[in-house]
């Protein structure tokens, strides 16, 4: 089995050099894959039983009385995100209780028509954006867009902008998903990476609390690549807040071997194609960020301004 080979330079995310002398991955290209693969395997969630069924009709329902009135400028965009797929994904998240699932949606809705995630300033986003801290470029073999995060780029000591950043990447990458997908894969490159460009216990909390409380059963898998001590000692604190089964999607990678540390020692490769993954993380797509062209790259696919769409 191929596992991914870190570079061990510091300088290795700029060089012009391929991770191995004796590979040639081609020219290098500022142009980030937005597209989804022609081959993917989606992972389907389970046939509902007769209950299940119902729930969910009686969830639709509710969403109903929930909803804007048509005359409403945000009506669209709610009508969107009150879904089926939105219903099924809080029933799952509240493990099908019914009465919990719907003060969770409730609780998102306030957020929404509140914070309006799918209505962010895009040119304020950009200025968090431009160092490539955080952005989409791939997709692992179920179909899920890869959120590639490196903490070594942060440029903000803001909070609220990057809470902003962040909750304008969940939604754009709900926009690149492909048909029947509605998970997204995260890859944390720690390399280079210091404690004083590490996000904050607060940031990480804020983080958490919007994932699991308003985009629930989003995350398919997270993959932290060589955490650092001062990184261990802020997940230990924020460990406890977390659902536990968002915690298990969590795996720890050491890029020696890029096997997990827990138990089940998964490989990165047995989730991402090589050709999927940029070469500066140990795969065969010779990408390097650049804003201009990946901004362009994002807006268009995902809208400028964003899509309206029927949250999957």
């Amino acid at each position: 089995m191929n596992v991914f080979r870190f570079r061990s330079s510091s300088s290795a995310a700029n060089s012009t050099k391929s991770a191995t002398p004796s590979v040639d991955y081609g020219p290098i290209t500022h142009e980030p894959i937005l597209t989804q693969p022609t081959q993917y395997e989606p992972v389907m969630n389970p046939v509902l039983d007769d209950e299940q069924k119902k729930k969910i009709v009686d969830l639709l329902a509710y969403m109903d009385t929930l909803i804007l009135p048509k005359d409403d400028p945000y009506y669209p965009n709610e009508r969107g995100f009150l879904s089926e797929g939105t219903a099924h994904r809080y029933m799952r998240a509240r493990k099908w209780d019914f009465e919990a699932a719907k003060t969770m949606l409730e609780n998102t809705v306030k957020w929404r028509r509140e914070f309006k995630p799918d209505e962010l300033d895009e040119e304020m986003i950009r200025h968090e954006a431009e160092t490539g801290k955080m952005y989409f470029s791939g997709f692992d073999k179920t179909g899920r867009p890869l959120w590639i995060m490196k903490p070594r780029n942060e440029n903000s000591k803001d909070s609220d902008r990057q809470v902003k950043h962040i909750v304008f990447c969940l939604e754009r990458g709900i926009r690149l998903m492909p048909e029947h997908v509605e998970k997204i894969s995260i890859v944390v490159d720690f390399k280079d990476s210091t404690s004083s460009n590490n996000a904050s216990i607060g940031t990480c909390k804020k983080f958490l609390d919007i994932l699991g409380n308003h985009y629930p059963e989003r995350l398919g898998i997270a993959f932290l690549v060589n955490s650092p001590w001062f990184f261990l000692t802020t997940f230990k604190v924020i460990a406890p807040f977390m659902d536990p089964v968002t915690r298990n999607k969590i795996k720890f990678i050491n890029s020696d071997d890029t096997k997990s540390t827990n138990n089940d020692q998964i490989n990165m490769d047995d989730y991402i194609p090589l050709k999927q993954m940029e070469v500066s993380l140990g795969g065969q797509y010779n990408y390097i960020f650049d804003i201009d062209t990946y901004w362009n790259a994002l807006l268009d696919k995902t809208g400028k301004p964003y899509k309206v769409i029927e949250y999957k």
